[in-house]
């Protein structure tokens, strides 16, 4: 009677043990998804970076010229003061890829509005998968933007 009584303990704690530890388990991987401690981690730095907006402003500007290279848009502001802002707004924000991120998300929101459509879109991304390495910092081009061919 006395062995039934330990084999029978022994075997509830193997399996409260069991059970234990599988759930601790599903725990650490739900906490520790790298997709969405990447995504929180990027929100906070485009809110830091003032949501990348002077680089959305630069994007959408810098389509704005002729075939000689004049600037044509006078009421959308200048890129000459839009590209430093954007380059220190990118600089607030520490992770490389969360840079990309930030830009990628710029373009998304541009393609949504419609203002830019036609060889202004294709360009305006062209610039943006290049705006890191433009303002002198890492990564140099942002390979997640794609350029969109249907124009």
């Amino acid at each position: 009677m006395g062995k039934v009584i330990i084999f029978g303990a022994t075997c509830l704690a193997i399996l409260f043990m069991g059970v234990t530890a599988s759930s601790f388990r599903t725990t650490i991987t739900i906490a520790e998804n790298p997709r969405e401690q990447m995504s929180q981690r990027c929100q906070m730095e485009m809110q830091r970076a003032q949501n990348l907006r002077s680089c959305e402003e630069y994007l959408r500007q810098s389509t704005k010229f002729t075939e000689e290279g004049r600037y044509m848009d006078q009421q959308s502001g200048d890129w000459r003061q839009s590209f430093p802002r954007c380059c220190e707004q990118m600089e607030e924000m520490q992770d490389e890829q969360c840079r990309c991120e930030g830009i990628k998300q710029v373009m998304q929101q541009e393609q949504e509005r419609g203002e830019l459509q036609g060889r202004e879109m294709r360009e305006a991304c062209k610039t943006a998968q290049s705006l890191p390495g433009l303002c002198r910092m890492s990564p140099h081009q942002c390979h997640n933007i794609p350029t969109p061919t249907f124009y």
